[in-house]
This record gives structure tokens, C-alpha cells and sequence, in this order.
């Protein structure tokens, strides 16, 4: 493999703390090794991509900057699509975050800090050597919008999108839509525009029941009055709702998260308003101040439509596809994997009979890679033998001053992201505390766990989504049943089962996931038998936003 490694100082703000270019002569061996400003600036950006194209490189880790800023800031994923389109397989793109990680949350000496930095760079670099390559779906996306929510901004973003050739579905929850009294008057003539429009389909009563697919070529289940509908969409637009169970719904449906006020929450507030973490599910979103006031409403209603718009004018999208894999070899034909997808993604066919994935429905979560008695699954975006040693990498990480040293895994979902904000918001954990980041909590095997005992770790926390905030619907709870049977067998042999942690968490709550592993470490701390030594903290702390 051709790995190169780009090192950020993301403006100074990890270079002030860490010696990037004694990291860059530690790594002087891989194909390539750069120190830029930021990975964002242009020059910064063609002086990698120039590296990449010189030195052939078929893997490459960006070192500096959070890997939820390429998710969430507003074409924060630009670079990643520059790799890939010089050469690079977006399974072979790994980020390592120095500046939420290593810089800001420690309070350390720059020896601690240096070592970490090197350490979770050792992580990352056997990220890309252990991943395979992702393979890729290109979807001619289709003219087709569906608008979940009656409401007067519904039907302009249903104006733009006819205007613009489209065919637009309106699902509505109720039996009518309820405009408010003062809105009518200004909304009444786009309605009945969209209302008399060949291409416009509104459906009262109406409940989506099932959503899956690739951005561009969606299938969403649609209950209507009771009876099953299956429209063929490319992007769907979700209008604000104020019903909490049905916010919660939609979340769960839709795979989006849920901002601190209780409202489906966009991909970034600031610049992103209208985009959340898929990119052809859109929220109509009035800045929250505002989301009474008309002229607001309208606002958002048209940047939503030109966002949607932009997106299907494409020829085509390019959906990567980070799904579970089986070894047929050693598939016995079980149908656990059946039992454990609650996405349906899962069937058994052919003779012998073997475990296939249907790759619309697979999110890649890696539940059924944890349950598979055979070991017969494989998480593509997440190698198993990866994380076992990433693992014995993060073991390794012995700071001068010692203290108890503890392996945090955290899902993307929530459990990670809620540590990331942390960082960004000033809060502090010991630097001892080494994250790993999988997909979900549903991934997270207890011989992973035992594995870090083994190798040295003195507690493991493991960061999932709380209740009712899980981004895979039961990665949570799954992941829960199965440490409290890991509890049972550790109390058996005679070991401490408080030395395994979850905190339940949801995506925007930070400050509460701190405090846990704060709390959590003050035990480990404690000396035996001392008050707070015997204390055994509960296994699950829930917080919720």
C-alpha cells in the first residue's frame, strides 16, 4: 500500500500544542508526509492532491481536523471527493482527530500530548493498511420529490420543484392541511397552483411507513388511509413538526438527528440549514426565533427547494457503499442475521442456503456482524481485525505521571459526536482516555471489550446513542443486553464488572457524557477500599436533550 499522511495545524491551533514536524520525521518512511495550515484552504488542499497524484497514493490520513467537521460543515466533504477522484478509495480515507482528541480536551504535558498524537496516528494509519476497498453504486437520480408535512412553506417548495420538471408527493398527516389565518391569504394562490398541477400528488391521512435506498433512487413506504403505498423518490423534504412522537419518528425513519429544542436538526445551523447528514433527506428549516414569521418560513422554504434542485440536476450521484459482507465459506445458513436486522436487509437464499444483503436497505450499522455465531460478517467501513488492533495500538499509550488508562469507544452516532463537541466546547477529560470510533454501539463486540482488559486497559466506556436517539434504532439496546451478560460472567470469575461503562447519550448533549467519564475515572482512581473506591457507579447513565 501507498499511504501518505497530511498533518494540519488547523490554523495554528494543533501546532501550538503538538510538534507536527517532529510527527512528520517519525513518518518520514510513507510514501508521503505534509504539514499544510488547513485542510480547507485552497492552496493547502492542491498541495495534497498534487502529492497524491506524484506519489501514486492508494490510502491517505488527514491528520488535525474532526472527522464530524466533513460530515457536517457545509461541503466540509469536498476533499474527500478530490481523493476519490484522483485515485483513492473512500475506504482508504481515514481522519484522525488531533484537534478534539489530543488538543483541546487534556490538560497534559506536550510529552503526553506529542505521544498521543503519534499513537492515534499508529491508529489511523492501520485503519486504511486493515480496510478493504469500498465499492460504489452510480444512480441517475430521479425527478421525483416527496414533502412529509402539510404546511403553507410545503407547497412553495413544491412550486419551485414543478416549476423545475419535477414530480412532487405531499404527505400529509392529517386529514387537511391547517394554514394559519394570516398566512392563507399570502399562500392560497401557490397551493392551488400545486394543487391543479399535473405532477403534484397530495395524500391526507398519509404516514411513511418505510424509507430506504441511495440518494437519488429512494423507495418510501407511504400508509395511506390505511392502505400501503411504495413511491420512487430521489430526495425527500421534511417540514418542521411539533409533535415530539412524531419528531422521533421521523428520526428514527429518516436516520437524522434531533437538535437540543426538540426539532429534526440540520446538518449544520449555520451554513447548512437545509441539508442533513444524507444528502437527499432536506429539512425545512426557519431559523428557530422565527418559525412563526411568514417571511421566514418562505426563506426557507426556497433554499430548501434550490438545495433539492441542485442535487437532481445532476447526471449522476455516486453512493458509497458501506454495507456488511459475508463469508460465504463460513455462512452456515443460521438466519440470525435475519433476526437481527430490523431494517430488513437481510434474507437467506440459494441451496445451501447463505446469508445475502440487500444493499438499499443495509446501513451498515454492524449489528449482524456482532450477532453472526460463525463470524461469517464483515463490516467493510470497520474491519473487525482493525479494531482489535487499534486496540492493542491505544494499549500502548503510557504518559510520564501514569493514571489509570481507559478505551473509550464511541459511536458515530452519538457517542463520539457527543465527545467532539465537548472538545469544541471547552470541556476537559484525562488524557489517558484513548476514542475509538465505530459506527454504531450494535458493532461493539464483547470480545473487543475483554480484549482491552487483556491488554492492559483499566476501564472501558463505551459511548452509544440513549433512548429513543439511536441512529440504527436498537444498536443501543442490543449493545446493552449483551454487556449486561458480559457483567454476569465477569462477576463470576471473580472481576469487576464496574470496570465496563456505558454512557447512554444523545447527539447535541455534551457536558453530561464529560461528566460521566470524569466520574468514572475518580473511581478507578480511588484507592482500594476507600468510600469512592466501593462505590460501584451505575452501568448505564441516560441523558437525553
Amino acid at each position: 500500500m501507498n499511504a501518505g499522511l497530511f498533518l494540519s495545524t488547523c490554523k495554528g491551533l494543533v501546532s501550538q500544542s503538538v510538534d507536527l514536524k517532529a510527527l512528520s520525521g517519525h513518518y518520514k518512511d510513507l510514501a508521503a508526509v505534509e504539514v499544510v495550515d488547513d485542510f480547507y484552504d485552497p492552496i493547502s488542499m492542491s498541495t495534497m492532491l498534487r502529492l497524491v497524484e506524484e506519489k501514486h497514493l492508494d490510502a491517505v490520513v488527514l491528520a488535525g481536523e474532526s472527522p464530524m467537521a466533513y460530515k457536517e460543515m457545509r461541503n466540509g466533504d469536498d476533499l474527500f471527493r478530490c481523493l476519490r477522484e484522483r485515485g483513492v478509495n473512500a475506504n482508504r480515507i481515514e481522519v484522525v482527530n488531533l484537534k478534539n482528541m489530543v488538543v483541546r480536551p487534556h490538560k497534559a504535558t506536550p510529552q503526553a500530548l506529542q505521544t498521543k498524537a503519534e499513537v492515534l496516528i499508529d491508529v489511523g494509519l492501520e485503519k486504511v493498511k486493515q480496510s478493504s476497498e469500498m465499492g460504489t453504486v452510480e444512480v441517475s437520480p430521479r425527478k421525483a420529490v416527496a414533502i412529509v408535512g402539510g404546511h403553507a412553506m410545503s407547497y412553495v417548495l413544491a412550486q419551485h420543484l414543478l416549476d423545475a420538471g419535477h414530480k412532487v408527493f405531499l404527505l400529509n398527516r392529517d386529514t387537511k392541511v391547517t394554514i394559519p389565518d394570516g398566512a392563507l391569504p399570502h399562500v392560497l394562490p401557490t397551493m392551488t397552483y400545486a394543487a391543479r398541477h399535473e405532477r403534484f400528488h397530495q395524500y391526507d391521512d398519509a404516514v411513511a411507513t418505510d424509507f430506504f435506498g441511495f440518494t437519488g433512487d429512494y423507495a418510501l413506504g407511504v400508509k395511506v388511509a390505511g392502505k400501503d403505498l411504495e413511491l420512487q423518490v430521489g430526495a425527500v423534504a421534511l417540514a418542521p413538526e411539533s409533535n415530539p412522537s412524531v419528531v422521533k419518528e421521523l428520526q428514527a425513519l429518516f436516520h437524522i438527528d434531533v437538535d437540543d429544542s426538540g426539532r429534526l436538526a440540520a446538518k449544520d445551523e449555520a451554513t447548512a440549514r437545509s441539508q442533513t447528514l444524507d444528502r437527499g433527506v432536506f429539512v425545512i428549516n426557519p431559523p428557530r426565533a422565527a418559525t412563526d414569521d411568514l417571511a421566514a418560513s418562505m426563506l426557507a422554504a426556497d433554499a430548501t427547494g434550490a438545495m433539492i434542485m441542485s442535487l437532481l440536476s445532476r447526471q449522476e450521484i455516486q453512493h458509497q457503499v458501506a454495507i456488511s459482507q459475508v463469508k460465504r465459506e463460513l455462512c452456515g445458513g443460521c438466519g440470525v442475521c435475519v433476526k437481527t436486522c430490523i431494517f430488513h436487509a437481510v434474507t437467506l437464499e440459494g441451496e445451501p442456503r447463505v446469508s445475502h444483503i440487500e444493499r438499499r436497505r443495509c446501513r451498515g450499522c454492524g449489528n449482524c456482524v456482532t450477532a453472526c455465531p460463525a463470524s461469517a460478517r464483515e463490516l467493510v467501513s470497520m474491519p473487525s481485525g482493525y479494531l482489535s488492533k487499534a486496540v492493542e495500538i491505544m494499549a500502548r499509550y503510557a504518559p510520564a505521571g501514569g493514571g489509570k488508562k481507559v478505551l473509550f469507544v464511541g459511536c458515530e452516532g452519538c457517542g463520539y459526536s457527543c465527545l467532539d463537541r465537548a472538545a469544541e466546547a471547552g470541556l476537559t477529560w484525562p488524557v489517558t482516555v484513548m476514542p475509538l470510533r465505530v459506527v454504531c454501539g450494535g458493532q461493539i463486540d464483547m470480545q473487543l471489550i475483554l480484549h482491552a482488559l487483556v491488554q492492559g486497559f483499566d476501564g472501558v466506556v463505551l459511548g452509544i446513542c440513549g433512548e429513543g436517539c439511536c441512529h440504527n434504532l436498537i444498536g443501543n439496546v442490543d449493545l446493552e443486553r449483551r454487556v449486561n451478560l458480559l457483567r454476569e460472567v465477569l462477576t463470576s470469575r471473580g472481576l469487576d464488572a464496574e470496570r465496563v461503562h456505558i454512557v447512554a447519550t444523545c447527539a447535541r448533549t455534551a457536558s453530561g457524557c464529560v461528566e460521566s467519564i470524569n466520574s468514572f475515572m475518580q473511581r478507578l482512581e480511588a484507592p482500594a477500599g476507600s468510600a469512592s473506591g466501593q462505590a460501584a457507579p451505575r452501568l448505564t447513565v441516560r441523558m437525553t436533550s
